[in-house]
């Protein structure tokens, strides 16, 4: 093995020991029957190929579809949401499941008060009014939500419900915009930077193959 061969292998296999480091803690084709309700599932997963591929086509919608889904108030049925979109989309799941981290017992009372008051704003723009939101109801419709006591307050929180959730599409639509765009921006580095190894690789035989016309005659001299 030549050395410029043995440099092509020693970057890919480094990037694929990277690649698996980051996603050992996320849903894959090798570990999708320890989870507990993709589990149910993970025969058909492990038949469709496009839910693991990290090529832009599958990548790309698996990031909108996961920005916004981590941030809408469905918390606590992200994961099989994240299973049943991948499989809509054809998006890779280990990143739509992998941002679901970021809705965890720490932010999601944050981000859903956020997302309502975006959704408030923007309601506002357009002429419908939202009534304001305290903190204390995030709280009771988190509770009521993972609980299934809704109390006295059913219109109210499906209100806030709505709204919170257009604010969740809002937000996750950017942040989805944002992370698609460093996405392809990676994946053309990555691709560009394995084409001039390969180029490393086969030149020295493309030359051996293809001696130019002065090397030729010097040998026949």
């Amino acid at each position: 093995m030549s050395e410029e061969e043995n440099e092509f292998h020693e970057t890919k296999w480094r990037r694929i020991r990277r690649v698996k480091r980051w996603l050992r803690p996320l849903p894959r084709r090798a570990t999708i029957h320890r989870y507990p309700v993709l589990k149910i599932f993970s025969e058909a997963a492990r038949k469709r190929v496009y839910i693991w591929s990290f090529r832009v086509e599958n990548a790309v919608p698996a990031i909108y579809a996961g920005s916004i889904l981590t941030l809408m108030p469905l918390y606590g049925i992200q994961l099989p949401l994240s299973l049943l979109l991948a499989l809509l989309l054809r998006g890779n799941l280990p990143i739509l499941a992998g941002l679901q981290i970021v809705s965890n017992p720490l932010t999601v009372i944050p981000i859903w008060f956020s997302a309502y008051q975006i959704g408030r704003h923007f309601l506002g723009v357009i002429g419908v009014e939202a009534a304001p939101l305290a903190r204390s109801e995030v709280q009771t419709l988190l509770f009521n939500f993972t609980h299934g006591h809704w109390g006295e307050k059913m219109d109210r929180l499906l209100t806030v419900f709505g709204v919170t959730s257009l604010g969740s599409i809002i937000m996750g639509t950017f942040f989805g915009l944002i992370g698609s765009i460093s996405y392809r921006i990676v994946a053309s580095r990555t691709a560009a930077s394995y084409a001039v190894l390969k180029e490393k690789v086969h030149l020295p035989k493309l030359r051996k193959s293809h001696p130019a016309p002065n090397e030729d005659k010097k040998a026949s001299d």
